[in-house]
């Protein structure tokens, strides 16, 4: 009889589950309701869009734009800036470019293939572009740069003015100095941020013509110091810029290592 009396009695929580089970039936919905009103719709990514908007427009391949733009952040973007809108005293601008829109695909990859010393005539700024970006970049890649140069040409646009990138061929004394295997192997690797004579940019490589840290290395340790290079976050970084292992040409051997440092001895004042 006790027993049943218990069995029978009220749960004393039961009206309590019970309002809960109310209370979150009533009100879910409208919660699910309030989140989905508020939800903010999905972004799309506006650059995805325009370019295959441009490629669509100009008949390119939406995909060689991609790895154009990739390759291009990697060993172009140095000297003509990350827009493409040029860094001063290095690359001109490429976007909207006069000198893009008036070469051919061919001759733009030939261009990037074979770079431009400060010495050819046709270089007007006197800085060295490094061939094939100093990054032994294959022939796709090249083209896929070509590509990624299109897409940043607006027709409706007019071209960028370049004045501020020429210098007179009366400065080419600024450039003269030690000839040589060693020189040439400077220029094309150093000389974009060092300057072609090591005299140093302002803003990116300090002067090696006058360096002491130059004189306080043996030959072989500069050799390792150009081999290694030396990242932002090294603590001896003072420039707040990476100096890329080889100046960014892996192709470089010892034995040009060798000449680079000798040419760097012959300039030191």
């Amino acid at each position: 009889m006790v027993s049943s009396r218990v069995s029978k009695k009220d749960d004393p929580y039961k009206w309590h589950a019970i309002a809960y089970a109310l209370l979150v039936g009533l009100t879910a919905p409208s919660i699910l309701l309030l989140v989905m009103v508020t939800q903010p719709a999905p972004v799309r990514d506006v650059s995805s869009l325009r370019i295959q908007q441009i490629a669509q427009e100009l008949g390119l391949d939406t995909d060689a734009i991609y790895r154009g733009a990739y390759i291009y952040s990697k060993s172009c973007a140095l000297c003509h800036g990350n827009d493409a809108n040029g860094v001063a005293r290095l690359g001109k601008p490429l976007r909207n470019s006069a000198f893009v829109q008036e070469h051919s695909d061919d001759e733009l990859f030939t261009l990037i293939a074979q770079g431009r010393l400060p010495s050819d005539p046709a270089n007007t700024t006197g800085a060295a572009m490094p061939a094939r970006g100093n990054q032994a970049l294959n022939d796709d890649d090249l083209r896929s740069v070509v590509q990624y140069l299109r897409s940043l040409q607006d027709m409706d646009q007019p071209t960028v003015l370049v004045d501020a990138w020429n210098i007179p061929r009366d400065m080419s004394s600024e450039t003269a100095g030690p000839s040589g295997v060693g020189h040439d192997l400077f220029v094309a690797s150093c000389s974009a941020c060092h300057g072609p004579q090591g005299q140093g940019m302002e803003g990116l490589g300090k002067p090696l013509a006058t360096s002491e840290f130059v004189v306080a290395q043996s030959d072989e340790e500069l050799i390792k110091f150009i081999k290694s290079g030396r990242p932002i976050w090294d603590s001896n970084n003072t420039t707040g810029l990476d100096m890329p292992p080889k100046g960014g040409n892996p192709a470089l051997t010892d034995e040009q290592l060798s000449d680079i440092v000798r040419f760097i001895r012959s300039i030191h004042k």
